[in-house]
């Protein structure tokens, strides 16, 4: 029986196996910590898996995303994810979106259980907002350097994301600043999906924020509480909303940034890039990445100079 060694675990046992295999469970984002969790979560039992990612491999992703190989450079994530769950366990469900999450797409998230493991505060404000909307748990998941959170958000029992987080008003750290060690992603996903079963088996959850600082090795928990007068806990759902939408972001990525526009003609723009490669989901020029949706992910020094290559390639 496959599952055998986890029914005889007393705080699972049939009754929370079976209630696992019933579940839908949403993951955003499938680099570190989404390959992880995905893997977790397929193992652990859940049937339903609803993958939404909008990159694709790249070599330095290796470090840490332990899912992919050398031979899947420049693959979707999705793609491959979806391969290799199914390969594990050949009678999941599963739908994956090749995607960016925006509040134009939003009901993507519908499930049973939304696991954030992005790596940008603005669409954990928007899960945020569509969680509280649609009265759906989501699961906080965050790693950099050595250092990584958890935090569980149920709506009308736990302050939610925008209670504890403000929406930052100066570049924050990335992967890219602070580097990262590949052991943090691990950890913080197996909090992150043990919080999970927790949830989904209907048993007692962390009520608190969790940080674990693997380096030093020391975990710690903080409460948390409700802000008074919180935007989104009053309705005021502005991610949900787009009223807080933003066309160019800096990704975790060594000089990586997405500029978003009208979509694209896959082929034409292939025929006017010189030595360009056209892939089924997108165009490769230059380590520039232009998808049909209209999003382009470009190689450049500063946001200022990857406008620039935009607007070169693209237009204004």
């Amino acid at each position: 029986m496959r599952y055998e060694k986890q029914v005889i675990f007393e705080r699972i046992g049939q009754k929370g196996q079976d209630f696992l295999s019933k579940a839908h469970v949403c993951i955003v984002g499938l680099g570190a910590l989404g390959s992880y969790t995905s893997n977790f979560l397929v193992r652990a039992g859940i049937n339903k898996l609803t993958l939404i990612d909008r990159d694709v491999i790249e070599e330095s992703n290796l470090q840490r995303q332990n899912v992919y190989g050398e031979q899947d450079i420049g693959r979707l994530k999705t793609e491959v994810l979806t391969e290799k769950l199914l390969q594990i366990n050949s009678k999941i469900q599963i739908k994956s979106y090749f995607a960016d999450l925006t509040h134009k797409n939003s009901s993507l998230l519908k499930s049973d259980l939304i696991l954030d493991c992005t790596d940008n505060m603005e669409t954990r404000f928007l899960i945020n907002d569509f969680a509280l909307k649609n009265n759906i748990p989501w699961i906080y998941s965050a790693v950099l350097g050595s250092e990584g959170m958890v935090m569980n958000i149920i709506p009308k029992k736990t302050p939610c994301f925008r209670c504890i987080f403000q929406p930052p008003t100066s570049q924050l750290g990335t992967c890219d600043t602070e580097g990262i060690i590949n052991t943090i992603p691990a950890a913080i996903s197996a909090l992150q999906v043990t919080e999970t079963i927790k949830i989904i088996t209907k048993q007692a959850y962390s009520k608190e924020l969790i940080h674990f600082e693997i380096w030093k090795g020391k975990l710690s928990k903080t409460k948390t509480k409700k802000l008074q007068k919180c935007p989104a806990c009053s309705g005021n759902y502005e991610f949900l909303n787009g009223e807080k939408a933003t066309d160019a972001i800096k990704l975790c990525g060594v000089g990586t940034y997405q500029i978003t526009g009208p979509k694209l003609n896959l082929t034409n723009l292939s025929k006017n890039l010189p030595n360009a490669r056209k892939m089924d989901s997108y165009v490769n020029y230059n380590n520039n990445i232009f998808f049909e949706d209209g999003r382009v992910i470009i190689k450049a020094k500063s946001l200022e100079e990857a406008k620039s290559i935009y607007s070169k390639y693209i237009g204004n």
